[in-house]
């Protein structure tokens, strides 16, 4: 049974003062200390074209928490009173239906925003857990409204997140309907890790997704994501350590998705130092 913590382990926050701090002798470490000042999610989604004044108010009613994997955030059900922005970590979002049948909504990772849409709504319509260790700023909905009379930009950034939210699902969904069942998988793989996240070790961002998540999120059947994976793992383009996924060569991953590397980032690089070779 996983067992249910609102909002995770949590502590209030107040400007540069803010932060937590992990607990120790877990076989999956948390991240590092966190602080409101240093969230660059914040800074790009939220503070963008706020004062100075403005950026002071909004980190003041903004909290900082921490998960382990397999927590629960928030159920369908639940008093909905935060909208949260993730900050490192994976969560699958669940519904479920009213046979007990329980429906993968979708799979989110740092920059994404939790609880927008039940911002007018009492209670949340869907469930979130955390897949790995997590980090997440938050805030309420009641200062939501108030950020949102005192600094309109605020509501501009929010809209162009969630806009963009929106349009990575429309992506994955035309991916879905076109792509092979080996190109479901590895497109689903490199969306969960993004670049830099792996190298040519894998040892960075181990995924705790199970074949049945994959299979439902994807529309394949168990067996043939494991006989996909199976083969991945055999290629050397993952590794598997006790249930969980680690990316081990992304560009090798990038060709079996369809989406190679593009051809005019090598001639990016190429133009680059032939013109330092030039200046020098």
């Amino acid at each position: 049974m996983t067992r249910k913590r609102r909002g995770g382990r949590s502590e209030a926050c107040a400007g540069a003062s803010c932060g937590t701090s992990p607990p120790t002798g877990k076989r999956d470490p948390l991240p590092r200390t966190y602080g409101i000042n240093d969230c660059e999610y914040c800074e790009a989604k939220l503070y963008a074209g706020l004062s100075a004044r403005q950026v002071s108010e909004l980190r003041g009613r903004l909290g900082s928490s921490h998960s382990g994997p397999r927590e629960i955030l928030f159920r369908a059900g639940d008093p909905s009173k935060y909208l949260y922005v993730v900050r490192e970590g994976q969560l699958k979002l669940t519904r479920t239906d009213i046979t007990g049948h329980v429906h993968l909504l979708n799979l989110v990772g740092p920059g994404y925003f939790l609880g927008f849409d039940d911002v007018g709504n009492a209670t949340h319509s869907y469930s979130a857990e955390t897949l790995t260790p997590t980090v997440f700023c938050r805030i309420k909905h009641d200062d939501i409204a108030w950020l949102l009379a005192q600094a309109p930009q605020v509501s501009l950034n929010i809209l162009l997140a969630v806009n963009e939210q929106l349009a990575q699902a429309r992506n994955m969904i035309r991916a879905l309907g076109q792509k092979t069942a080996m190109e479901k998988v590895a497109a689903l793989l490199l969306s969960l890790y993004p670049p830099g996240a792996a190298g040519g070790s894998g040892k960075a961002g181990a995924l705790h997704l199970s074949r049945q998540e994959m299979a439902e999120i994807l529309g394949l059947t168990v067996e043939t994501v494991s006989r996909i994976m199976a083969g991945l793992r055999r290629k050397g383009i993952i590794n598997a350590p006790r249930g969980r996924i680690v990316v081990s060569v992304r560009p090798r991953l990038q060709a079996l998705a369809g989406d190679p590397p593009r051809a005019t980032s090598s001639r990016k690089k190429y133009r680059s130092r032939r013109q330092g070779r030039v200046a020098a």
